[in-house]
């Protein structure tokens, strides 16, 4: 009984390192659990929403949720605090009947609970092209370096941004940074749809227009056209163009496409494991951020809470706290001593556009 539990948790993200942050607090003489942490990147947790700050310095550690990189990627966090990070290792497998999780590398970790901090993967609709070099998603450090070199090497002069929600205007900011015309080219006929009405819009699109960025609304992208004038998939020829479905719109030239169209919840292992998921993906969750199956819970971009994601860092902060709580007073049984139970009940969709200094 008196024994440490061992919680398991999937994916090293924000959501995740705030999960483990804040049930350390809540078990400060380190007696009552052990965390292990697959970390499928090459460096520990860092700070995503502070992507396009990774110009100014070209420095991961600038972005680190702890403190600086070591040459492998860790911090001393990890081993100050006694949490197992297993780095470049992505957890593959999980038996919630045996009660395990195995990562790539083969190596297999018994929990008493376990919580997925998965995240999410960026979503590339099914525009001809899209495999071409030159299209690129912007989710990791590793995306913005790849981005960075195609553009040097490339002698990139005009670049064009699939999306403008709230990472599609990031993600402009950040084409803008290495010295292209940046395009921004959105569907819907407005920017930032599910945060600002037309009005908002307007004030907006002048503001990134000052900037010397380019707002396109109401696009139909039809296709990635490559050098060699191709517009299918089999050719693998640069991009050079895109192609637009809408009457009179010419082919814009770019010769760099960046692509953020929104996120799918990387559900893949709780669906392998027989945990439920919502009809369009993600973990079904309670306000307790408890899954279906026991002892197992689901916080940030993979949980899916009164058929909602919640694609923002701050409710997956607030989800971190509620489940730190649960987990502290359920599973390891240490008194909180709290008025009410903890609960998550959706959150504020309003948020901070980074780029524009506000």
């Amino acid at each position: 009984e008196n024994d440490p539990k061992r919680v398991v948790v999937i994916g090293n993200g924000m959501v995740g390192q705030r999960f483990m942050e804040n049930l350390l607090k809540h078990d400060a003489d380190k007696s009552k659990c052990i965390i292990s942490t697959f970390c499928e990147e090459p460096r520990a947790a860092y700070n995503r929403v502070k992507l396009t700050s990774y110009f100014e310095t070209l420095d991961p550690s600038s972005l680190s949720m702890t403190s600086e990189f070591d040459e492998e990627g860790r911090t001393p966090w990890y081993e100050e605090n006694n949490v197992e990070l297993l780095l470049n290792d992505k957890a593959v497998a999980m038996d919630t009947e045996a009660k395990t999780v195995t990562g790539a590398s083969g190596k297999t970790i018994p929990y008493d609970v376990a919580v997925f901090a998965t995240g999410s993967f960026p979503f590339v609709p099914p525009i001809p092209g899209r495999n071409r070099p030159g299209v690129f998603v912007y989710r990791t450090i590793e995306d913005l370096e790849a981005m960075l070199k195609y553009a040097k090497e490339n002698n990139v002069k005009s670049a064009a941004v699939i999306g403008g929600g709230l990472l599609g205007l990031e993600a402009a900011k950040a084409v803008a940074d290495m010295n292209a015309t940046s395009h921004i080219i959105e569907f819907a006929p407005i920017l930032m749809c599910r945060q600002i009405d037309q009005g908002g819009h307007n004030a907006l699109v002048t503001k990134i227009e000052d900037m010397g960025l380019k707002v396109h609304c109401g696009a139909r992208t039809e296709s990635f056209v490559g050098t060699d004038g191709t517009t299918d998939d089999e050719s693998d020829a640069p991009v050079a163009a895109l192609r637009f479905s809408n009457e009179d719109w010419d082919d814009l030239p770019v010769q760099m496409v960046v692509v953020s169209c929104g996120i799918k919840p990387r559900d893949e292992l709780a669906r392998d494991a027989g945990i439920a998921l919502g009809e369009r993906g993600g973990v079904v969750v309670d306000e307790q951020l408890r899954t279906s199956a026991s002892s197992v819970y689901a916080i940030g971009e993979i949980a899916l809470y009164n058929n909602f994601i919640y694609g923002l860092i701050a409710p997956g902060y607030d989800m971190a706290k509620v489940c730190s709580q649960t987990v502290a007073a359920e599973e390891l049984g240490i008194n909180l001593d709290l008025d009410q139970e903890p609960a998550f009940t959706g959150a504020d969709l309003s948020t901070k556009l980074k780029l524009l200094g506000c």
